[in-house]
């Protein structure tokens, strides 16, 4: 699990997802939210701009990926530089105006329906949580189901790109 942002959605996912067995890597461009003590069960925690390609290389079939990234410019770098990746799960937090948005950019950089259907969003499931905890529980429940096989490939990622 990588999880790009290190906020208070991201802090409160960590302590949720690592007994569930999805190990995770958080990036943050910050220093202030990329340190170990604000995700102590973090397998590690890097500080890396969001833009490097090393902090993508090592993403397989197998990995999930959670946006949660301070802006939507970052968000928007994110979702492009995971769209090159073979990420088994790319869940963007937010909302539908706000993926529209989105795609609509990754659409003006070449980016094909087909594709933009592989970003799930917006990410977790609609239990109706507001606060970071209950919004980190939405999103691991979403991705039990995943990891599961539950949610069959055509249901998969954002609909409304057409």
């Amino acid at each position: 699990m990588y999880i790009f942002g290190g906020g208070h959605v991201a802090q409160a996912l960590v302590p949720v997802l690592t007994p569930l067995d999805f190990p995770c890597v958080v990036v943050e461009d910050r220093a202030e939210f990329a340190r170990r003590e604000l995700f102590p069960t973090a397998r590690e925690v890097r500080l890396a701009e969001f833009s490097d390609p090393a902090v993508y290389a090592a993403i397989t079939e197998d990995d999930y990926l959670c946006i949660m990234t301070r802006g939507h410019q970052n968000d928007l770098l994110v979702e492009e530089m995971a769209l090159h990746t073979p990420a088994r799960y790319i869940g963007l937090i937010g909302s539908a105006r706000k993926s529209a948005a989105a795609f609509e950019a990754l659409r003006e950089k070449r980016f094909s329906n087909g594709e933009l259907r592989r970003i799930v969003t917006p990410i977790g499931l609609p239990l109706g949580g507001r606060t970071p905890a209950e919004i980190a529980i939405s999103i691991a429940a979403q991705l039990i189901q995943y990891r599961s096989g539950l949610v069959p490939k055509e249901r998969r990622g954002f609909h409304d790109v057409d």
